[in-house]
């Protein structure tokens, strides 16, 4: 598609002063550069005034669409009265509230550390664990994501069954990095995810040694892959049985699936949980929930969780606003985010096999991810890798574009409150145009 001359101006200042975009992950990239100018509700319109029906959220933050009103007035009202605190000394009676909301809706939660991004907010649960337990690693899954630093970030699955589970390099793997530490995937265990035998195989030989077993509880980061059935509930026993922290990442599903996480969407409590995204709705924000007897490490100083921006005022005011429309009328909105979100699954189901193509839709309310795959439901990151038309759906993704959709890589739709069901039949139309020209 050409590039008008106002992006390709905007273009060359970009590559002037900044070193590629703000997070640059080795996925296959959007294949030009998109500068927006404005957004509301569901809509986001470029700098050439081109409008997009909008499912990025921001990579998971924008739950609330753009320009909601309420949102914005407990921002304005934040700004004017208490834009930032001293960090370790302020305290605000917002942040309490805020505090005191998550306690109330989140299964685990009875106490409440906030951060400024999920990445730290799971790097404290590690430490968390560790302080608990005494013991030096966590177990981490393939295909999840838990932030960009060193002892989370890539690594594959080791196929030496007689060595320890450590992560192993792999020159293909799309979240390697070059200056990582020496050491820093010998900090925990990597195993295949949903496979309830080999968890307990490692831990029936390593589980005096395992602080944290970690996982997303659903998939989002790996195609949107539901928990086998059972799966959760056997992890939950085995971590009782040998003593281990179980901890979830609802850094995507905090919120967006429910007020109470998929935690409390799936019946199944960690011991401890990070959240972030869609929390604050756009502003940068994240949390560590969790038991007591483990939060406490930090009131005890026994754990540090140090942070100049943690409760920021700006970032608990976006919190608690959102939180107060999400459960306003017992959480109406979700059943509005189901019945759009059906509406778009079953309609780009239809335009799939009406092309003849193989598709799979699944996921969690909220996010919805569209697969070209023979298959009734995809359980891992590795199933899709093995089995998807990844070359296709890139394909599709760079149609969308075309057509005025953004949809995220990897065939990944999340939804907003602010997304209407004529919102989702525009989406179809320019939908069928994008897969005519696939």
């Amino acid at each position: 598609m050409e590039l008008s001359q106002r992006t390709k101006e905007l273009n060359e200042r970009f590559l002037k002063v900044m070193p590629g975009g703000h997070s640059n992950l080795k996925v296959p990239l959007i294949d030009r550069p998109l500068f927006f100018a404005k957004g509301k509700g569901a809509r986001i319109w470029d700098v050439d005034g081109k409008d997009y029906i909008e499912y990025w959220n921001g990579a998971g933050p924008g739950i609330l669409g753009y320009g909601n009103e309420e949102y914005l007035e407990a921002l304005r009202k934040q700004l004017e009265t208490l834009p930032y605190l001293f960090s370790g000394v302020g305290l605000s009676e917002v942040e309490i509230e805020l505090a005191e909301k998550m306690v109330h809706y989140i299964p685990c939660a009875d106490k409440v550390r906030f951060a400024v991004s999920g990445s730290e907010a799971v790097q404290l649960a590690i430490r968390l664990a560790r302080g608990y337990t005494g013991r030096p690693y966590f177990i981490r899954f393939d295909g999840h994501y838990h932030g960009w630093m060193d002892n989370v970030l890539g690594g594959a699955v080791n196929p030496d069954l007689n060595s320890a589970p450590f992560p192993v390099e792999d020159p293909h793997d799309y979240l390697g990095t070059a200056g990582k530490a020496p050491d820093a995937l010998k900090q925990g265990f990597l195993l295949p995810w949903n496979e309830i035998e080999v968890l307990g195989a490692v831990l029936k030989k390593y589980g005096d040694q395992v602080a944290m077993v970690h996982m997303e509880p659903i998939l989002c980061n790996g195609g949107g892959c539901p928990p086998r059935p059972g799966y959760l509930e056997s992890v939950r026993d085995l971590c009782n049985q040998y003593g281990i922290v179980l901890s979830f990442d609802e850094v995507i599903t905090g919120f967006r699936v429910g007020l109470s996480g998929a935690q409390g969407a799936l019946g199944v409590t960690p011991d401890i949980a990070t959240f972030g995204k869609a929390m604050g709705a756009g502003i940068p924000v994240a949390a560590v929930a969790g038991k007591k007897e483990i939060m406490d490490q930090l009131l005890e100083r026994k754990v540090i969780g140090a942070g100049t921006y943690n409760g920021h005022p700006l970032s608990m005011a976006a919190s608690l606003a959102t939180i107060k429309i999400l459960e306003r009328d017992d959480g109406a909105v979700y059943k509005q985010i189901e019945r759009v979100q059906k509406k778009l699954g079953d309609g780009l189901k239809e335009i799939t096999k009406k092309h003849d193509l193989p598709v799979v839709i699944q996921g969690p309310r909220g996010a919805l991810f569209h697969h070209f795959i023979d298959a009734e439901v995809v359980y891992s990151a590795h199933e899709l890798h093995m089995g998807a038309d990844d070359m296709k759906s890139m394909d599709f993704n760079s149609k969308l574009i075309d057509e005025g959709v953004l949809a995220l890589l990897g065939g990944r739709w999340y939804i907003s409150t602010a997304l209407t069901e004529a919102d989702v039949d525009e989406t179809l139309e320019r939908a069928e145009r994008a897969m005519n020209k696939i």
